[in-house]
């Protein structure tokens, strides 16, 4: 079996085993995975259920359908608080934590007012 050539984005490599916690719409893993040319190392999690998941951020969907093609474990309803006690995830050593700032749920609106 031939080795794959590890790929680099900034500080990750594609031989790291990587989490993701609390992805969004999970374009950040979709990233990754389409950098490394796999996601076969990457686990990532969102914290609502798939169909919520798809009804909240429908595009979302191109990003599961790659991420799912590429080798990356999908895991919904993951509560960042319990994943001590999470079937998988206590059981998985990671290189690599990443837990993007997540989305407060409502459109951004500035007001910008000129004196």
């Amino acid at each position: 079996m031939r080795k794959r050539k590890e790929r680099r984005i900034d500080c990750y490599k594609s031989s790291q085993k990587i989490l993701l916690v609390g992805e969004g719409d999970f374009s950040f893993s979709a990233c990754l995975a389409r950098a490394f040319r796999t996601a076969s190392n990457i686990v990532a999690t969102s914290y609502l259920d798939k169909d919520s998941l798809v009804y909240k951020h429908s595009t979302s969907v191109p990003h599961l359908n790659k991420l799912e093609k590429l080798g990356c474990v999908l895991l919904y309803k993951v509560d960042v608080y319990k994943m001590h006690i999470h079937p998988i995830l206590k059981k998985t050593k990671f290189d690599v934590i990443i837990f993007n700032f997540p989305h407060a749920g409502h459109l951004a609106y500035t007001k910008i007012t000129w004196n």
